[in-house]
């Protein structure tokens, strides 16, 4: 098939740093692709984490100007997919215009409000266990009483911002806005809508709100999205839109879904027990199951795959490429490598990469803890932090670079473990995605933490865009999940060296230790 006549998708990807915008072809080749970058507006002395949506939009319908053009292949998109970062909640109006800010997945002022309303004695994890039980029997998930997710910045929204609510029509996610303002319909799925946490346990993609839960909130059903299909036909965009980019009339737009399932689809992971782990802006990690899985004890939850009759059990154990740029822009101030990066062609990355390199196994007895945004793994936490633990006279910046993509390894060695205990030893190989993965140290080290084959995937920044692709193209006859799971390349295979297993065994033993240790001081010092 030559190129011009090659069918593609435009492809959203809606990160908390920006978006990115790519045309993916029937291979799952990239033919042009553009990135952006959002502003965070910080309130109440960083409780308060906000983006402006219109902002948003418009840098994404710039982009997808950009890269359509860019691809000379406007006529042949037959869809427009989308995924976006999760959690975060943007309020609209019935003319699908924000009535406030979208507030982030970060932002906590929620976090007193929904906690008064779902805690009480007799407590555990902060819920009172009457109420906690009436979630996990009918959702599987309560709302989170760190103030995270629609249904808590909806209760903020109604008691601390009253005239808001009553111009608010619905709140959605970022990528039902995105969807919104392609198509003008109100609507999510159990993938995206997950985070509702008001949708009934049900067969794939069956779910429905549950009323009487949204009623104990105070809550109202009507400002809830409709529930449609996962990755449903939404059919065609609105005819500014078409006309603005330059597409044919017969262009599809298909529902949303998270980017960690975007991630799973781009990283090849279509079958029971397909692993897909993710160094980004925070680390991912997934597993395709047969059956609902939901283990708040540990963290995990499933979600409906855009894979008819699977599910994908999440995991995030915390920050990822967040703590690598933490330490690069704010620590390392040194005439040396990194001081040069301005005059490299280099990514900077690629340099942090070959310097971590030059630290042995151990990283020199240098520990980095993640949790410098707080903890998600085990447990949520907004009071946690993190740093570098036993640093001495001789340690070196390689040694520090290091111990935070031994972290990595070992966060995901942790999740990994506790979903063991369910999978029994199912997982044979893990692929491995994200801007963290374009190098060979990290991957490496974690394929020896992890005791498993570790496949690098080809573009690996681009998996969640080719996952969007992987799912406009399957939904349309195209291309299915099945032929793209074999046109998705592997750059690379890291084997695991038994000689560092039990380095990195220990390594988990010290790590948990310190999360056990380290959190009353934490407590103490930031409650």
């Amino acid at each position: 098939m030559s190129a011009l006549s090659s069918k593609c998708v435009l492809s959203i990807d809606v990160g908390s740093s920006g978006p990115k915008l790519s045309v993916v072809d029937e291979n799952g080749d990239i033919l042009a692709t553009r990135s952006g970058h959002f502003e965070n507006i910080y309130l109440e002395q960083g409780k308060g984490v906000e983006q402006d949506p219109n902002e948003m939009w418009d840098q994404i319908l710039r982009l997808s100007k950009e890269v359509i053009d860019e691809s000379g292949m406007a006529k042949n998109i037959v869809a427009i997919g989308n995924c976006s970062q999760y959690f975060s909640s943007i309020p609209v109006d019935e003319e699908g215009n924000p009535t406030y800010n979208m507030i982030m997945w970060e932002d906590s002022r929620a976090s007193k409000h929904i906690s008064k309303l779902m805690g009480g004695f007799p407590e555990y994890l902060g819920y009172n266990l009457f109420k906690l039980a009436r979630w996990l029997i009918s959702v599987g998930v309560p709302p989170i009483v760190q103030g995270i997710g629609a249904t808590s910045h909806m209760v903020w929204l109604k008691e601390v911002k009253p005239e808001i609510w009553k111009k608010t029509y619905k709140v959605m996610e970022p990528s039902d806005y995105i969807s919104l303002k392609l198509t003008g319909k109100y609507q999510t799925n159990e993938n995206v809508g997950f985070t509702y946490t008001m949708i009934k346990k049900a067969g794939w993609s069956q779910g429905t709100y549950n009323e009487k839960l949204i009623k104990a909130l105070d809550l109202e059903v009507d400002k809830y999205p409709d529930l449609l299909p996962v990755c449903d036909n939404l059919g065609k965009p609105k005819q500014e839109v078409i006309d603005y980019l330059g597409l044919s009339d017969d262009v599809t737009v298909f529902g949303g879904m998270q980017d960690t399932t975007a991630c799973m689809l781009g990283g090849a992971a279509f079958d029971d027990y397909d692993a897909v782990i993710e160094i980004g802006t925070t680390l991912n990690t997934g597993v395709v199951v047969p059956d609902r899985v939901i283990d708040i004890i540990n963290g995990f939850y499933s979600v409906s795959s855009p894979v008819k009759g699977k599910f994908i059990m999440v995991g995030e154990p915390g920050a990822g490429a967040k703590s690598l740029n933490y330490l690069l822009n704010n620590l390392l101030r040194v005439d040396d490598s990194l001081s040069k990066i301005n005059e490299s062609d280099e990514h900077h990355a690629a340099i942090a990469d070959k310097m971590a390199a030059e630290s042995p196994i151990g990283c020199n007895g240098v520990f980095f803890l993640p949790w410098i945004f707080g903890s998600t793994f085990p447990e949520p936490d907004t009071n946690m932090r993190g740093g570098f633990i036993n640093l001495s006279p001789e340690n070196s910046r390689n040694d520090m670079i290091r111990s935070i993509f031994e972290s990595y390894a070992v966060n995901f060695k942790w999740v990994l473990q506790a979903k063991e205990k369910g999978l029994k030893g199912k997982i044979k190989k893990v692929n491995f995605t994200g801007g963290g993965a374009m190098w060979e140290t990290a991957p490496q080290i974690v394929a020896d933490a992890l005791q498993l084959p570790v496949h690098l995937m080809d573009e690996p920044r681009q998996a969640n865009t080719k996952g969007i692709a992987a799912v406009c193209f399957n939904n349309l006859g195209i291309v299915s999940f099945e032929e793209m799971k074999k046109k998705l390349k592997v750059k690379k295979v890291f084997e695991p060296n038994p000689a560092n297993f039990a380095h990195y065994d220990k390594q988990l033993k010290i790590f948990k230790m310190l999360f056990k240790k380290m959190r009353p001081l934490y407590t103490e010092l930031n409650s």
